[in-house]
């Protein structure tokens, strides 16, 4: 006989900072990841908020990082030769973009920390430098 299993507690949602923003900024914030106008938008809030900051800054991020790769990888298609191995990439961001812009809003809507690998560590990384200055 196999020896007892100790009982696990459900798994709890981590609260961050921003769940404690408004619905209607956080809708601002998520709806901002797959329309970066209202992510700039989201910069002009009153409150200066250092979550909302930080939440708008990665949906514009993930935005003109995103559009950035786009551009390369067209150049890269006009390239004779060499553009037929970005084609395949160049028609794989539109997807990429949908994608990770639903999921990231809908974990913004959801008040959820949301990290995006690089940009959520160049963030980490500049508020720790802020921070030590201060």
């Amino acid at each position: 006989m196999p020896p007892p299993q100790p009982e696990t507690a459900p798994a709890r949602r981590r609260t961050t900072a921003l769940a404690a923003v408004s619905p209607e900024t956080r809708a601002l914030l998520a709806l901002g990841y797959p329309l970066w106008p209202l992510a700039a938008l989201a910069l002009l809030d009153p409150k200066r908020s250092p979550a909302v900051r930080r939440e708008a800054t990665q949906a514009l991020a993930v935005n003109f990082g995103l559009f950035g790769m786009w551009v390369a990888l067209e150049a890269i298609c006009r390239i004779p030769l060499l553009g037929f191995s970005a084609w395949p990439l160049l028609a794989a961001i539109i997807p990429i973009w949908f994608v990770a812009t639903t999921i990231f809003a809908i974990k913004a809507w959801n008040g959820d920390d949301v990290r995006v690998p690089l940009i959520s560590d160049w963030l980490d990384e500049r508020e720790e430098r802020r921070a030590s200055a201060a």
